[in-house]
């Protein structure tokens, strides 16, 4: 599969289901239903590989700035949620964390699980089984370097419209005005 295929199926599954993420997902599942199950790896490690490029400490740190804390499950989930919104939110989020502030209004959806298992689950359904290997090792730890969330000058510097929305939005509450977040 090559990647601009994999990019017009899921660029398609979010043109057809819209701002419902969960929607999203489901017309996700039924177009990898209909393609030819030896695609199905293949749109996998594709996933898989923009899931990688989304492992970086600043999309982390614009993540929990957004939604709190996450533990490596809710991570995975994050990654999932951003690459559901396309090529260009996935390149604009990598060139510019502090955008991820675009997708708050369906910030709601970003810790659900709607994507893990997709090609696998059509793959079963064509093919009765799974796949023949495994996930490929993905990066252990992000890349880049941490930033100091309760740090509220360097925050606002770092996150300027993240800030501004958690400003804007005080039952989220700040990593700066509450460390035990």
């Amino acid at each position: 599969m090559e990647r601009a295929q994999f990019w017009r199926i899921v660029e398609g599954a979010r043109a057809a289901g819209g701002a419902d993420t969960e929607r999203v997902a489901q017309v996700l599942l039924r177009r990898l239903r209909e393609l030819p199950p030896t695609e199905l790896e293949p749109f996998q490690e594709l996933w898989e590989q923009e899931q990688d490029t989304l492992y970086c400490w600043p999309i982390h740190d614009a993540a929990t700035l957004l939604l709190g804390p996450l533990d490596d499950d809710a991570l995975l989930a994050v990654q999932d949620w951003i690459v559901s919104h396309g090529r260009g939110t996935v390149q604009r989020i990598l060139d510019d964390p502090d955008s991820l502030v675009e997708l708050a209004v369906d910030r709601h959806n970003a810790r659900i699980d709607w994507f893990c298992g997709l090609p696998m689950e059509a793959h079963i359904a064509a093919t009765g089984k799974s796949f023949t290997a495994d996930r490929l090792d993905g990066p252990d730890e992000p890349s880049g370097v941490p930033a100091g969330l309760t740090d509220g000058a360097s925050m606002r510097q770092r996150f300027p419209r993240l800030t501004a929305y958690l400003d804007d939005n005080p039952w989220i509450g700040q990593p700066w005005k509450d460390p035990a977040r």
